[in-house]
Protein backbone atom coordinates (compact mmCIF):
# COMPACT_ATOMS: atom_id res chain seq x y z
CA UNK A 1 0.00 0.00 0.00
CA UNK A 2 1.39 3.33 -1.21
CA UNK A 3 -0.29 6.81 0.03
CA UNK A 4 -0.96 8.68 -3.36
CA UNK A 5 -1.17 12.68 -3.33
CA UNK A 6 -4.31 13.51 -5.49
CA UNK A 7 -6.27 16.64 -7.21
CA UNK A 8 -6.57 18.56 -3.89
CA UNK A 9 -3.09 18.36 -2.97
CA UNK A 10 -1.71 19.48 -5.90
CA UNK A 11 -4.37 21.74 -6.55
CA UNK A 12 -3.17 23.13 -2.92
CA UNK A 13 0.24 23.03 -4.50
CA UNK A 14 0.31 24.92 -7.45
CA UNK A 15 -2.78 27.20 -6.78
CA UNK A 16 -5.65 25.36 -8.79
CA UNK A 17 -9.28 26.10 -8.16
CA UNK A 18 -11.08 23.10 -6.53
CA UNK A 19 -14.92 22.95 -6.43
CA UNK A 20 -16.45 20.65 -3.59
CA UNK A 21 -19.98 19.65 -5.01
CA UNK A 22 -21.96 18.42 -1.88
CA UNK A 23 -19.91 18.85 0.59
CA UNK A 24 -22.51 18.38 3.26
CA UNK A 25 -21.91 15.06 2.31
CA UNK A 26 -18.18 14.63 3.37
CA UNK A 27 -17.55 13.34 6.87
CA UNK A 28 -16.85 14.75 9.96
CA UNK A 29 -13.07 13.76 10.08
CA UNK A 30 -13.12 15.11 6.24
CA UNK A 31 -14.46 18.36 6.77
CA UNK A 32 -12.59 18.95 9.97
CA UNK A 33 -9.19 18.63 8.06
CA UNK A 34 -10.43 21.68 5.69
CA UNK A 35 -10.70 23.75 8.73
CA UNK A 36 -6.79 24.26 8.59
CA UNK A 37 -6.51 24.80 5.43
CA UNK A 38 -9.14 27.51 5.12
CA UNK A 39 -7.78 29.29 8.05
CA UNK A 40 -6.41 32.38 6.14
CA UNK A 41 -4.17 33.23 3.55
CA UNK A 42 -1.59 31.05 5.14
CA UNK A 43 -3.77 27.73 5.89
CA UNK A 44 -1.91 24.71 5.29
CA UNK A 45 -2.85 20.70 5.62
CA UNK A 46 -0.61 17.96 6.84
CA UNK A 47 -0.62 14.92 5.30
CA UNK A 48 -0.36 12.69 8.80
CA UNK A 49 -1.97 9.53 6.79
CA UNK A 50 1.28 9.63 4.61
CA UNK A 51 3.26 10.03 8.33
CA UNK A 52 4.05 13.77 7.42
CA UNK A 53 5.22 16.32 10.29
CA UNK A 54 5.23 19.01 7.84
CA UNK A 55 2.93 21.23 6.85
CA UNK A 56 1.66 21.40 2.76
CA UNK A 57 1.57 25.36 2.82
CA UNK A 58 -1.38 26.65 0.08
CA UNK A 59 -0.17 28.77 -3.27
CA UNK A 60 -1.46 32.10 -2.67
CA UNK A 61 -3.62 31.30 -6.32
CA UNK A 62 -5.55 28.20 -4.42
CA UNK A 63 -9.44 29.08 -4.06
CA UNK A 64 -11.40 26.70 -2.95
CA UNK A 65 -15.22 26.71 -3.71
CA UNK A 66 -18.22 24.44 -2.40
CA UNK A 67 -21.47 23.58 -3.53
CA UNK A 68 -24.76 21.83 -1.76
CA UNK A 69 -27.97 21.49 -1.18
CA UNK A 70 -29.85 22.87 1.48
CA UNK A 71 -30.27 20.28 4.98
CA UNK A 72 -34.08 20.40 4.44
CA UNK A 73 -33.02 17.74 1.35
CA UNK A 74 -33.48 13.88 2.47
CA UNK A 75 -30.12 12.77 3.89
CA UNK A 76 -28.36 16.07 4.24
CA UNK A 77 -26.84 18.12 7.03
CA UNK A 78 -25.92 21.52 7.52
CA UNK A 79 -22.00 21.90 7.83
CA UNK A 80 -20.42 22.51 11.04
CA UNK A 81 -20.05 26.29 11.82
CA UNK A 82 -16.89 26.29 12.05
CA UNK A 83 -16.25 25.06 8.57
CA UNK A 84 -19.65 27.46 7.33
CA UNK A 85 -17.83 30.48 8.82
CA UNK A 86 -15.25 30.12 6.44
CA UNK A 87 -17.13 30.35 3.33
CA UNK A 88 -19.26 33.19 1.66
CA UNK A 89 -22.11 31.77 1.16
CA UNK A 90 -24.65 32.34 -1.93
CA UNK A 91 -28.39 31.08 -2.22
CA UNK A 92 -29.20 29.90 -5.31
CA UNK A 93 -33.35 29.28 -5.56
CA UNK A 94 -33.89 26.55 -7.95
CA UNK A 95 -35.28 27.08 -11.26
CA UNK A 96 -38.32 25.68 -11.45
CA UNK A 97 -39.26 27.68 -14.62
CA UNK A 98 -38.78 25.81 -18.23
CA UNK A 99 -37.76 28.54 -19.87
CA UNK A 100 -36.12 30.13 -17.47
CA UNK A 101 -33.50 27.07 -16.89
CA UNK A 102 -33.03 27.06 -21.13
CA UNK A 103 -32.01 30.43 -20.93
CA UNK A 104 -29.93 30.10 -18.03
CA UNK A 105 -28.58 26.63 -19.79
CA UNK A 106 -28.04 28.00 -23.09
CA UNK A 107 -25.98 30.97 -21.95
CA UNK A 108 -23.54 29.10 -20.43
CA UNK A 109 -23.58 26.30 -22.87
CA UNK A 110 -22.80 28.87 -25.72
CA UNK A 111 -26.03 27.59 -27.44
CA UNK A 112 -25.22 24.18 -27.75
CA UNK A 113 -28.77 23.21 -26.42
CA UNK A 114 -31.97 24.88 -28.07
Amino acid sequence: FGFTEGALVDAIRSGKWVLLDEINLASSETLQRLCGLLDDTKGSVTLTERGDSNAIQRNSSFRLFAAMNPATDSGKKDLPLSLRSRFTEIYVHELDDALELRSVAAKYLNGVII
